[in-house]
């Protein structure tokens, strides 16, 4: 899987140019290369296209490889063409290599780090197992299998050696170059002096290499030593530079005849393997040049190190000192000056002891024995100084030891602060602490004193204290309500059934006052039923008048409320039957006139009296007349609509509205109701008694027209309907001013509005 972290010059887009580039490289390497090889057949060319592809495809992502590798098939196609090599003849060998190329590049993109591939000799040899053994191992596998069938075995082990050697020298002397290799680097590092110190160098190593080939016997060992000596002197990639030009004028000088790289020895090397020893002496020198890179880059790292320390202690807007292990003061800075009073000279001249307090002064060596016995690697504690005017202060004091590669202790490094007034703010604000604690004690048992229930939140509205009254009517202790939402802890409707107020940082006082019992406030409690509440809500404010939380204080005020509720039930029902009375009856009345003005309903009233109600109140008493008129209420209330409203007027009389009622359909009902009174059996000490009724109707579709209007109207029915036989019921004529009889299956005339 490709890293998800590009290194610093990897092109993140596609650059056409880069492309065209690396082509036109591939087809002058090729080109070069296959000339050197035509000239001397037998001899092991070096064969750098491959070379160069490979840090070219390692530093660029996977999805641009396959144009990269067409531009240097290209290439490679391109400088074949030149020489006139057939395509078929040199395709087997150009897949080869691209596939050796991008095989290479994933391995090592696998293994090496994208910032610095080669950053240490670890990574180096990784690189040389895979890069310049193990891959061209592979491609030396594959390229015998093209020539399989057409070649000797003599001649194919000698083409397998000419190919490996080929590709691994290539790749030991130019692939390391483009794996370092950052843009810019020659024009950042290479200055005039530099690059002619470069130069001078380079010269020098070529001039004793062609020395060496041309006149010294054990030739490449004695190759060795320049290439070592610029391994050991230069920086890495200025030592790779010139490994590669060593190993091209060696290609160079062997290919034109000028010198033979073939060892003095009695065994001849065969030509696929001669240069053999010129891998073998690269090796040794790109390992010393990654050796002494990791060393410079450790020395750099200490410098830097040290660098940064120094100016990390003297430039310490704290005091710091380095104290040797029997207390003298080796180093000092000057903010330890500065926080003293006394000179560096003066105070390198003393030990800590001298300038410590004499009370603190124990503790202090207990520690310091402590980190000197191992038994802790640092400690810290507040110590007081003595100051060169007398003054002591305060300071906080870290300590840590510094010992040498055989543990032995070196030196201490103190870190001094000062924190003079923050103590002194310190004992000031304990003090407050202690005063505050106090008032806040008070506080508490004032609050849980109290009757009410007293809630505080934060300002995210998280509550922060519950008295034990508010824990009681909640249902929630003040550990379980700590940091929950006021809102689900404290649930208050208004009314039993009405809902819930859901932000109660708003909640206006005022808004409640008024209210009817019906919607007065109700906190619902987490298992301990329902409270009628008054509530009281303060906003808890910073002197910025920044809003800080809340307090709720709840005043069970259930009782009040119940009897509030029974005396409210007292003056609108009548206490025998349950039923509305006149007064409320009177209010219904008012409700169904506003009806017919604002939404143009027509209603029915009717009046209903008793027959025959005195006769039984007289013979088996008062006890059984009101036994009889609570059974009447009741059966009227099963044959009606929930929304008529029925009500007693007194004695023995009833009234009725029907609600957005036809008058066909009111007379039908009130016949039901006059048919089930008339037919009820009343049973009373054994005895059975029967009773009617009489009932008169009046129709109420005229706004204009008043509620006492109305009812002398279906009074006036009812008076008729008493007088003409009982047990009956008459509407009311408003045009005749009469009332006419309604029975069971009679035609009346159309109604008129």
């Amino acid at each position: 899987m490709e890293k998800s972290k590009p290194p610093s010059i990897t092109i993140s887009r596609t650059n056409w140019t880069s492309h065209v580039l690396l082509g036109i490289s591939v087809c002058l390497l090729a080109l070069a290369c296959m000339s050197v090889i035509q000239k001397s057949s037998s001899l092991a060319g070096l064969w750098l296209p491959t070379a160069l592809m490979i840090p070219v495809l390692f530093r660029h992502r996977y999805r641009d490889w396959l144009p990269l590798l067409c531009a240097s098939a290209l290439g490679i196609a391109a400088a074949h063409s030149v020489l006139g090599t057939p395509f078929l003849r040199y395709l087997p060998y150009l897949l080869n290599n691209l596939f050796e190329a991008a095989f290479c590049a994933a391995l090592l993109r696998r293994l090496l780090p994208e910032q610095d591939p080669l950053t240490g000799l670890g990574y180096w040899v990784r690189f040389l197992m895979v890069a310049v053994i193990f891959c061209p191992l592979v491609s030396s596998l594959i390229m015998m299998l093209f020539i399989l069938h057409i070649q000797s075995p003599v001649e194919l082990q000698s083409r397998f050696a000419t190919w490996f050697m080929s590709e691994a020298v290539a790749i030991l002397a130019l692939t390391p170059l483009g794996l370092v290799y950052q843009r810019g680097y020659f024009r950042k590092n290479l200055t005039s002096g530099r690059f002619f110190g470069l130069l001078l160098t380079l010269i020098i190593t070529l001039a004793a290499g062609f020395l060496a080939l041309k006149w010294l016997p054990y030739t490449f060992a004695f190759i060795t030593i320049p290439l070592l000596w610029c391994a050991i002197r230069l920086p890495r990639i200025e030592a790779f530079i010139i490994f590669l030009c060593m190993t091209l004028m060696i290609a160079l000088l062997h290919t034109s005849g000028i010198v033979s790289v073939q060892p003095h020895t009695v065994v001849q090397i065969p030509q696929g393997l001669i240069f053999l020893p010129l891998l073998l002496i690269l090796t040794p020198a790109n390992a010393m040049a990654m050796a002494m890179h990791a060393l410079r880059a450790e020395k750099s790292h200490i410098t830097q190190s040290e660098n940064r320390f120094r100016n990390a202690m003297e430039y310490s807007a704290i005091g710091m000192a380095l104290v040797s292990p029997q207390g003298r003061l080796l180093q000092v800075n000057k903010s330890l000056c500065n926080l003293l009073g006394y000179e560096a000279e003066y105070l390198t001249t003393l030990t800590f002891q001298e300038i410590t307090y004499q009370e603190d002064l124990g503790k202090d060596l207990a520690m310091l024995e402590q980190l000197l016995n191992d038994e802790i690697q640092t400690y810290t504690m507040e110590k007081r100084y003595l100051c060169r005017n007398g003054e002591v202060i305060w300071a906080l004091l870290a300590v840590s030891l510094v010992r040498d590669e055989e543990h032995n202790p070196l030196y201490f490094i103190s870190q001094i602060e000062d924190i003079n007034e923050l103590k002194h703010t310190e004992m000031t604000n304990k003090r407050l602490s202690e005063a505050l604690h106090e008032e806040k004690e008070l506080m508490h048992i004032t609050l849980n004193s109290i009757n009410e229930a007293v809630i505080s939140t934060d300002r995210n509205m998280n509550i922060t204290f519950m008295n034990p009254v508010a824990e009681k009517m909640t249902g929630w202790t003040e550990e379980q309500a700590q940091g929950q939402p006021v809102n689900r802890i404290v649930l208050i409707s208004k009314g039993q059934d009405g809902p819930l107020i859901d932000n109660l940082l708003h909640f206006d006082i005022n808004e409640n006052l008024h209210s009817s019992v019906e919607r007065s406030l109700v906190l619902h409690g987490h298992h301990t039923g329902l409270f009628d509440v008054q509530l009281a809500v303060s906003p808890l404010r910073t002197l910025k008048d920044e809003p800080i939380g809340i307090v709720l204080v709840l005043q069970d005020v259930s009782r009040s409320r119940e009897l509030m509720r029974r005396l409210s039930y007292s003056a609108s029902h009548d206490l025998l039957t349950g039923l509305s009375n006149r007064g409320s009856f009177e209010s219904s009345l008012k409700k169904a006139l506003n009806l017919i003005a604002t939404a143009r309903q027509s209603h029915c009233l009717a009046f209903i009296d008793l027959d025959h109600f005195k006769a039984i109140n007289d013979t088996a008493g008062h006890a059984a007349g009101d036994e009889l008129l609570r059974q009447i209420s009741t059966l009227m209330q099963e044959h009606m609509r929930n929304s008529d409203r029925l009500a007693r007027l007194g004695g023995d009389e009833f009234a009725l509205i029907l609600f957005d009622c036809p008058v066909e359909q009111g007379l039908n009902t009130l016949s039901k109701l006059v048919s089930e009174i008339n037919q009820f059996e009343f049973i009373w000490e054994d005895k059975i008694y029967r009773i009617g009724a009489s009932a008169g109707l009046t129709k109420m579709n005229d706004p204009t027209v008043s509620g006492s209007e109305y009812m002398a109207q279906a009074d006036k029915a009812c008076y008729t309907a008493k007088n003409n036989g009982r047990g009956r019921v008459f509407r009311y004529e408003p045009q005749q001013k009469t009332a006419t009889v309604h029975t069971e299956g009679s035609i009346f005339p159309p109604e008129k509005t």
